[in-house]
């Protein structure tokens, strides 16, 4: 009767998972943005008599609005707003939901062998590995965005000093970018706003509104303020892009300091296994006997706990924020 529950356990959450990254590959990588326009160009070929000209307009522009997300003023970063940032597509009751489905799964798999301490941990197993994927796709997205965005300013600033409008400035730094470039979809997507009749105010002011990167507010202030009361954008936009040169380097710079120490953490830990493997060979009844053992087991339980709780602990002072 367990192993059949088991197996169901073990069907049903693989499931369940196998559908939601499906979801999430279809519906992110452009998805939105492309429906977004799809609409639009929909609502503009929707009606082509000269005597509903009005109509359409409105029309355009309300489905232009349909497709923006207003920014909030919170700088709480709740489920909703990760999942978000992740471009996953689906409500955050679904993700707790799958949470509780590996954690369950896990729990009864941890619960044929292992004691009572590894077994309650392993019920934080589903937030561990769905916190692990959604932060691996924020910061996917993030890099893909930070990548190109100090080029891109610095591009800008350049044409803004030769006297181009700040949106043909925008537009023209953006051909210099890859295609594929993340902040290339961005302004394009921002400028085909302005095309349909989207106000100046919302359309620069949803520019990357989905990527997690501290400096993309900076960037849209200052653009708004600049459409609005004037002012000289070329100075402010030099000092953003050299800040988010600065910031780039000390942030690679960090990473590359904490990848020592994980990176020894990871070597001592494979000399342990390959001190066990050996062991195994050498004098195999330390290892067989031990583990059939109920106190050698134990033993071994608590060594496996414990090598698990370093690692986990280690990559959370490791961290770096951005």
């Amino acid at each position: 009767m367990d192993s059949t529950l088991l197996i169901i356990l073990v069907f049903a959450a693989m499931a369940t998972l196998a559908l939601m990254l499906l979801y999430v590959y279809l519906s992110g990588s452009g998805a939105a943005s492309r429906g977004q326009m799809k609409n639009m160009v929909s609502s503009q070929r929707a009606t082509t008599s000269p005597t509903k000209g009005a109509a359409r307009q409105s029309t355009v522009l309300k489905a232009a609005e349909e497709g923006r997300v207003d920014r909030k003023s919170s700088s709480k970063l709740t489920l909703r707003k990760k999942l978000k940032f992740a471009r996953w597509s689906i409500p955050p009751m679904a993700f707790r939901l799958c949470e509780v489905g590996i954690s369950l799964v896990v729990f009864v798999i941890i619960h044929q062998k292992f004691n009572i301490v590894i077994q309650v941990i392993s019920l934080t197993a589903g937030p561990i590995v769905m916190r692990w994927l959604l932060n691996m796709f924020m910061d996917r997205r993030f890099k893909a965005f930070d990548a190109d965005y100090p080029q891109m300013l610095m591009s800008l600033v350049g044409l803004l000093k030769t006297g181009m409008n700040p949106i043909n400035a925008l537009e023209a730094a953006s051909q210099g970018l890859d295609e594929s470039s993340l902040v290339r979809q961005e302004i394009e997507l921002m400028i085909t706003r302005l095309r349909y009749g989207v106000s100046e105010d919302k359309s620069i002011g949803a520019f990357g509104e989905d990527v997690y990167h501290p400096e993309i507010e900076l960037f849209v202030q200052a653009l708004l303020l600049s459409r609005r009361v004037g002012g000289n954008l070329s100075d402010t936009l030099d000092r953003l892009a050299k800040q988010v040169r600065k910031r780039q380097y000390f942030r690679n710079s960090a990473n590359a300091a904490v990848g020592m120490q994980r990176g020894s953490i990871w070597f001592i830990i494979l000399i342990m296994a390959a001190m066990e493997v050996y062991l195994y060979f050498a004098y195999p009844e330390a290892v067989v006997d031990a583990i059939a053992d109920d106190f050698g087991w134990q033993v071994w339980q608590t060594g496996l706990l414990v090598i698990g709780l370093g690692i986990f602990w280690v990559r959370q002072v490791t961290k770096i924020k951005v």
